[in-house]
């Protein structure tokens, strides 16, 4: 049975009302949110939202039998346990949210690692302000324990982050190393990001022809996938990452950098945004984006705007929003994915992103394996037969191709 619960956001007077994201997220949590509560005002130290409102969700609590409340404000960990003792419920916040989406979705190890560390990292802030509101007498007490409890907590916890930190840094090391070795297999790589929710795993689905999970809700994406594909007859690779979110919390981002390195070996990114929410919806969300890549240190010369989900709009809606979009000085590509609708427009587009191909001519002996390992990492404009050789015209990169002659002592023509 779904848990029933109340969302609550505190906003200062000109901040974005991020409740309808909130209730997002609860619902892919698997809750039922009965109510949404805004509140426009100033901090509280003592319960983040102001003490009339804390009356107001108490009785909203009892009206609607709540199992819990969550905010979207980050709370601290007094703020946490007076709002507990105040409303009877648990409390969380919107932080702990996404850490419960995240365990609820990870499948590979270096996932569960990184969720895992996001947690730990949380927690260990939370023991030191709550050692700090014990000594002070503003909490009774610590976990049932005493300070003798915490101490060795502490320790437990910190010793356990570091574990964590050195696991995933060797994981982040072979990542590199492999990231690296793409350089010399031929291939360039394509990668996909936004906002959660854009649509990239359709997208991903469609260039690979698979079939990978996909409900439409967020983070269904939590590790990197890796194709092979072929656009226009040029072999790829293609990945799909993580999805943004906005007001993404530094230690998610953090926790996350092996996952979304995968973006900083790209030759070509494509930031896909759905086009069919309000435009006030599409600049947040593109914002906050843009942000994300901007703290990666990515440029945005690589960047493929691709406005999605254009099959859920006018015609006038769509040609609206994308001059909208292209106020922002990067390419965009309108498409559907789901009715597979402009992606012969975006391919043309990755094609031109992508570094400058090396053109040759190979002649290679016939019945060879040479032309299978040609044309699994080049382009091949054009084979013919010669004097019962094979004659490969081909584009690709430079150093691979290269290298693939010298290794099999084939003929070599730069064009």
């Amino acid at each position: 049975m779904e848990k029933r619960v109340i969302i609550v956001q505190r906003k200062e007077r000109f901040e974005k009302n991020l409740l309808g994201e909130l209730k997002e997220l609860a619902e892919a949590a698997g809750y039922s949110v009965v109510m949404s509560v805004l509140q426009t005002r100033g901090y509280s130290s003592t319960y983040n939202i102001g003490r009339g409102k804390v009356l107001e969700l108490k009785k909203l609590i009892k009206e609607y039998n709540v199992d819990k409340v969550i905010f979207f404000n980050e709370l601290k960990p007094g703020q946490e346990y007076n709002l507990q003792k105040e409303l009877g419920v648990e409390v969380i916040d919107r932080f702990e949210l996404i850490l419960e989406i995240f365990a609820s979705r990870a499948g590979s190890r270096e996932a569960k690692l990184q969720i895992e560390l996001a947690r730990l990292k949380r927690e260990l802030s939370m023991i030191r302000e709550y050692i700090h509101l014990v000594k002070t007498g503003e909490l009774p007490g610590f976990m049932g324990g005493g300070r003798y409890a915490i101490d060795a907590y502490y320790r437990h916890v910190t010793k356990r982050i570091a574990l964590i930190e050195k696991r995933l840094e060797k994981i982040r090391r072979i990542k590199s190393h492999r990231w690296e070795r793409r350089n010399y297999t031929g291939l360039y790589s394509v990668s996909l990001t936004g906002y959660t929710g854009a649509g990239k795993t359709t997208l991903f689905n469609v260039f690979t022809r698979l079939n990978e999970f996909s409900d439409g809700r967020p983070f269904a994406t939590l590790s990197p996938k890796v194709r092979r594909i072929k656009i226009k007859g040029r072999p790829l690779l293609l990945s799909d990452t993580i999805g943004f979110i906005d007001s993404l919390p530094r230690l998610l981002l953090d926790a996350f950098y092996t996952t979304l390195g995968e973006l900083l070996y790209s030759d070509v990114i494509l930031l896909v945004v759905d086009i069919s929410e309000k435009i006030g919806e599409v600049k947040r969300k593109l914002e906050a984006s843009f942000e994300i890549l901007s703290k990666l240190s990515i440029s945005f010369n690589n960047v493929i705007l691709v406005a999605n989900k254009i099959d859920l709009i006018n015609l006038e809606d769509m040609k609206e929003k994308l001059r909208f979009l292209k106020e922002y000085g990067v390419d965009v590509v309108a498409v559907s994915a789901k009715k597979n609708v402009g992606l012969d427009l975006l391919e043309d587009k990755i094609i031109s992103k992508l570094p400058r191909y090396n053109r040759y001519k190979l002649i290679i002996p016939r019945n060879s394996s040479f032309l299978e390992k040609i044309v699994s990492n080049c382009y091949v404009k054009d084979i013919n037969v010669l004097n019962g050789k094979i004659v490969v015209e081909i584009e690709g990169k430079r150093d691979w191709i290269e290298k693939f002659a010298r290794k099999n002592r084939i003929v070599l023509f730069s064009r």
